[in-house]
C-alpha cells in the first residue's frame, strides 16, 4: 500500500467527493423506490357513517367485560338449575355433573346468538349502571360516615 509523505490516500479531495456522490446516488435510488414501492392510505368513511353504523348495532357498543360477566353468570344460572332438576330426578352423580356442565357450555353458547344477545347487551348496560349508582352511594355513604 503506498502511501505519500502528505494525506492518506483515503482522505484526499477526490475520494470525499466520489464518498459524496456515492451517497448522493445511493438516496436518490432509495426515494426512487420509496415512491415506486408506497401505497395510496386507504379512504376512510365519513365519521357520520361510522356513527351510523355504531348505532345500527348497539351489540358492538358497551363493556366486553361486563357482556362476559352477564354471560357467565346466565349460564351458571342455567347450569344450577340443571343440578336442582338432576338431583330432583334422582340421577348418578356423574350424570348430575354431566348435565350441568353440557348446560354451562349450552347456555354460555346461546347467549351469543338472537335475542338473547339482545338481552346480554342490555343486562350488561343495567349492570354497569347499577355499579355505577352503587359506587356513587358507596361514596356519599364514606363521606358522611367516616371516622374523624
Amino acid at each position: 500500500m503506498a502511501v505519500s509523505r502528505g494525506r492518506p490516500a483515503f482522505a484526499t479531495d477526490d475520494w470525499m467527493q466520489e464518498q459524496q456522490l456515492r451517497a448522493e446516488a445511493e438516496a436518490e435510488g432509495w426515494r426512487r423506490m420509496r415512491e415506486k414501492l408506497v401505497r395510496p392510505a386507504p379512504a376512510l368513511p365519513p365519521p357520520q357513517a361510522l356513527a351510523a353504523a355504531i348505532e345500527q348495532n348497539p351489540h358492538r357498543t358497551g363493556s366486553i367485560v361486563l357482556k362476559a360477566l352477564v354471560r357467565f353468570l346466565l349460564a351458571a344460572f342455567a347450569a344450577y338449575l340443571a343440578w336442582i332438576a338432576g338431583m330432583d330426578a334422582r340421577f348418578g352423580e356423574f350424570d348430575v355433573w354431566m348435565a350441568t356442565g353440557s348446560t354451562f357450555a349450552i347456555a354460555l353458547a346461546l347467549s351469543m346468538f338472537g335475542p338473547a344477545r339482545g338481552f346480554v347487551h342490555a343486562a350488561a348496560e343495567t349492570m354497569r349502571w347499577m355499579l355505577l349508582i352503587g359506587a356513587g352511594f358507596g361514596a356519599t355513604w364514606l363521606a358522611f360516615n367516616w371516622p374523624g
